[in-house]
């Protein structure tokens, strides 16, 4: 089976949860013969008073490109010294965070993006959302959240929750292009509840069917539960899962500001890496704007 993944993305603040997610982002370019980009987003720093005069601005952000640069330079060469075969390089965009991934991944058809996470959630990230939340949400590909403390860079149990029905197979495929680069068990985990348990089951059933046709290492097992989150994050705690391949589809309520949203739930109750898959085709509009204030009015926030 082809790779499904040739070209990676993996977002950095030069934090330690972000040097953690470029770790991962190597050992995965290097199982998939991968290229690699490794992107930093400068903010601009700029006040502007009412006749649209810029106050500060161009030497805090020269500042911090000059310490990106070092520091990608850095990142490029250590990595570049484990894998001379790696096709790596680094980028510096400005603005948007948002923006600068989806402007990459048009321009270079990207698989996958990287993205560390804290593991810790305060409650106003949990409200409105941190950076690692806005890749998952506005990100147009796959993304894999990597948790700080999370240093298991090979997935050996890979856990593949049925929840929903949207894009099971295109799901399965990019879920066995990575079981085959990392000998992968993978844990078939149906999930459904009053409403959806006819429905899945059959995807359930037709899944295993064609795990045993491609000759998968695979197990399989069938739940009745209203609270999928917690039901994924306790069989992926007893199964000693090193990934868990999800649909990002969020059973598309707008409840992403409230504690029962499933992808903010499943974030905040596990501690394995968890891959988000969403078609290529799907795209999503960024929301984000960069908007100077205006030295005469109160800053927002």
């Amino acid at each position: 089976m082809p790779t499904k993944i040739k070209n990676i993305i993996v977002a950095t603040d030069f934090s330690e949860k972000s040097g953690n997610a470029v770790e991962m982002a190597f050992h995965i370019a290097v199982r998939h013969e991968a290229a690699l980009t490794v992107l930093h987003v400068v903010d601009q720093f700029y006040l502007i008073d009412r006749s649209y005069k810029q106050v500060i601005g161009n030497e805090v952000t020269q500042e911090s490109i000059s310490l990106a640069e070092n520091n990608l330079a850095e990142i490029q060469k250590g990595l570049a010294e484990r894998c001379s075969t790696l096709n790596i390089k680094t980028e510096i965009r400005h603005g948007s965070l948002i923006q600068s991934i989806n402007d990459l991944i048009a321009e270079d058809n990207t698989d996958l993006t990287v993205v560390g996470t804290s593991g810790e959630q305060k409650i106003k990230q949990f409200i409105l959302g941190s950076n690692s939340y806005s890749i998952l949400s506005e990100a147009n590909t796959s993304v894999l959240m990597v948790p700080k403390s999370f240093k298991k860079y090979r997935f050996k149990k890979m856990v593949f929750p049925v929840r929903v029905t949207h894009n099971l197979d295109d799901k399965l495929d990019f879920a066995l292009s990575i079981a085959e680069r990392n000998d992968s068990t993978i844990e078939l985990l149906g999930i459904g509840d009053t409403e959806t348990s006819d429905e899945l089951k059959k995807e359930f059933i037709g899944l295993k069917k064609k795990l045993y046709e491609r000759s998968a290492d695979y197990t399989a097992e069938f739940f009745e539960a209203p609270d999928k989150a917690t039901v994924i994050a306790t069989f992926s705690k007893a199964a000693k899962a090193d990934i868990i391949i999800l649909n990002y589809q969020d059973e598309q309520s707008w409840k992403a500001l409230f504690a029962e949203n499933f992808l903010r739930k499943i974030i905040n109750t596990t501690d394995v890496a968890l891959l988000f898959y969403k078609p290529k085709t799907e795209q999503r509009k960024d929301t984000g704007q960069d908007t100077p204030y205006d030295i005469t009015l109160p800053i927002p926030g």
